[in-house]
């Protein structure tokens, strides 16, 4: 197993992903607060870890996470020691404590956040937009 050290700071200048560990399909499931603007929802993201790393990163913004886990083919269980939400790099950095290793697995995440007027995120004319067809 070679395992090439990485530091968050190394996450927060790059243009795309690092492609250590890619994302290879999502199951999301969003539930919507119209009237309070605000939505929650939870993501399971089939991961193929292509190089020992303890950092999984994805985009993000203007999230509150509230639960993370990470398991392995082998139904290891990891949670992460820091979950970090950068909204100006538009990033989610999980810091593990341990080495995830080379495979395949699965990352569930519970969110929630505002649906907001920025035109950033999930945001609330776009919504609006998008209902009118329904």
């Amino acid at each position: 197993m070679e395992f090439e050290e990485q530091k968050l700071e190394h996450f927060k200048e790059q243009t795309r992903l690092p492609d250590f560990a890619v994302p290879k399909r999502y199951d999301l499931t969003l539930k919507l607060d119209l009237l309070g603007c605000t939505f929650s929802g939870f993501v399971l993201v089939d991961v193929v870890i292509n190089r020992a790393t303890r950092f999984l990163v994805l985009n993000a913004l203007e999230l509150v996470i509230h639960q993370v886990s990470f398991a392995n083919f082998q139904s290891q269980k990891y949670v992460p020691s820091d979950i970090v939400v950068d909204n100006e790099a538009e990033i989610l950095v999980l810091v593990f404590d341990q080495v995830l290793n080379v495979g395949n697995g699965v990352l569930e995440i519970r969110f929630s956040g505002v649906l907001n007027e920025q035109l950033k995120g999930f945001y609330r004319w776009c919504l609006l937009f998008f209902l009118q067809f329904f």
